[in-house]
């Protein structure tokens, strides 16, 4: 006896592969917001710290940095330290960001909730 349909084989071995590829292909998606968002952040706390060390007057430097950041910032928390700058003093100013990560899918429960950072740590010119 001789059976030559191919086609339900094929079917229960995409069924079987489907799962796992998709579930790798949203890893990889939200692996890459994830490193999006930690660049982001990174560029911020840089923004903020350069604009505090060429800045002759104290700034709102917290407000500078949350706008530099495009999308969602429920959690968003800004340090910066010292919190006065001093002018003139050649003292380092750094400010880290921090903001807690979302997944989209809700499918990596691994992924939700782990806190990105960005810092960047300049000197004062002026």
């Amino acid at each position: 006896m001789k059976f030559n349909n191919k086609k339900g084989s094929a079917l229960v071995e995409t069924a079987i592969i489907l799962p796992v590829l998709l579930l790798i292909v949203i890893g990889i998606c939200e692996f890459g917001r994830a490193m999006f968002i930690s660049n982001t952040l990174n560029n911020a706390a840089r923004e903020g710290a350069r604009r505090a060390a060429v800045s002759p007057a104290p700034l709102n430097i917290n407000a500078f940095v949350e706008s530099s950041i495009p999308f969602d910032k429920t959690g968003l928390s800004i340090t910066t330290t010292p919190d006065t700058p001093v002018s003139g003093s050649g003292a380092p100013i750094t400010v880290e960001v921090k903001l807690p990560f979302h997944t989209v899918t809700g499918l990596i429960p691994q992924l939700d909730g782990i806190e990105l950072r960005g810092e960047a740590t300049m000197r004062y010119e002026l």
